[in-house]
């Protein structure tokens, strides 16, 4: 095999694509498909790629991962098989590669939405997910043994530790990182993110698999059926931690204010869901603290891809980290202490 570069992405490697085409050759033989025009690229970052490829009967795509996120090629197998009606199947895996190759999933919700700007949309989905959600609370052992990180409460606050060592990624007092009252701040906040981190866990919500880029981008709707996709940033975690992404899209695309009526509508239709661990009022409340922790876990998300790129990319993404961690920050800063 031939030697690995790190400081360059695995596409950007001497052979990639001649090793991809071999790869693609072989699994389409071994399906009875024919390409029948070279792939185009249809999406390309420092942290994936999408080649579309067409053969005779169908379009399908093969997609790459950067080593931090190379899990997802066995988790989407994986959970697919678990629950097929809602997680966009998987034809064939290179696991040791971060490889994929799926079927065409038609239309995303992002292009819905441009014809057709409806929240009725969120409103099938939240509930369904949800219930995925629950679902996925029995393999959190599965998950674990297939690469997904674990980001349960009890693990955060020793995280949290652990990110205000990282001063270099926290670009203190650089023009997109943390200011040196920032940093402050944060390092004092430490007893108060760990009893936060315990109050949420006190509810009672179980732990489970939860998108940690859980937007319209990342589902597929056509008549009748929608599936998730892009399983890549995702963790065992708070499962309420998803609608931090979620929500924050959602205002974006519909410009809507974070406490705008259409938001807890569909914030309750989420938490509905979840009413045989907690009363709607609790769950209400843990919903809270979860949009607090979560933006600190959305952080450490960034942290962990950008942290592991090679040159020019890291510097040209950095800004994620601190940047969710001001977003953090004025969050936790604002939720009432009862410690004093």
């Amino acid at each position: 095999m031939p030697l690995i570069d790190q400081e360059k992405l695995p596409w950007d490697q001497e052979n990639w694509h001649s090793q991809v085409d071999a790869w693609l050759k072989q699994v389409l033989k071994k399906h009875r498909l024919n390409m029948i025009a070279p792939p185009v690229e249809v999406h390309h970052q420092p942290w994936s790629v999408v080649y579309r490829i067409k053969t005779e009967t169908q379009d399908l795509y093969f997609k790459a991962l950067c080593p931090a996120l190379r899990h997802e090629s066995r988790l989407t197998c994986k959970i697919s098989e678990w629950q097929p009606d809602l997680i966009h199947p998987v034809i064939e895996t290179d696991d040791s590669r971060g490889w994929m190759l799926m079927p065409d999933g038609g239309q995303t919700l992002r292009q819905l939405l441009t014809t057709d700007r409806s929240l009725e949309y969120w409103k099938q989905i939240l509930p369904a997910y949800a219930r995925f959600q629950i679902e996925m609370f029995a393999h959190s052992s599965d998950l674990v043994r297939l690469g997904v990180k674990d980001r349960r409460l009890h693990i955060l606050p020793d995280a949290f530790v652990g990110m205000l060592s990282d001063q270099q990624s926290l670009l203190i007092d650089q023009p997109e990182g943390l200011t040196a009252k920032e940093y402050v701040q944060l390092s004092e906040l430490e007893p108060k993110f760990r009893q936060l981190c315990q109050q949420l866990s006190d509810f009672g919500i179980p732990e489970s698999l939860e998108h940690d880029d859980f937007h319209d981008g990342n589902v597929f709707y056509n008549p009748g059926r929608f599936r998730f996709f892009d399983w890549a940033e995702s963790f065992l975690a708070h499962p309420f931690f998803s609608l931090v992404v979620n929500l924050r899209s959602i205002a974006y695309r519909f410009s809507l204010a974070e406490d705008s009526l259409d938001l807890v509508t569909l914030r309750n239709l989420y938490l509905k869901e979840w009413q045989r661990y907690a009363s709607l009022g609790d769950l209400q409340q843990a919903f809270r603290l979860a949009m607090i922790i979560g933006r600190f876990n959305r952080a450490l998300t960034w942290n962990m891809v950008v942290s592991t790129l090679p040159e020019p990319y890291r510097t040209k993404e950095s800004d994620a980290f601190p940047g969710w961690l001001k977003l953090f920050l004025e969050k936790i800063i604002a939720y009432p202490d009862f410690s004093a």
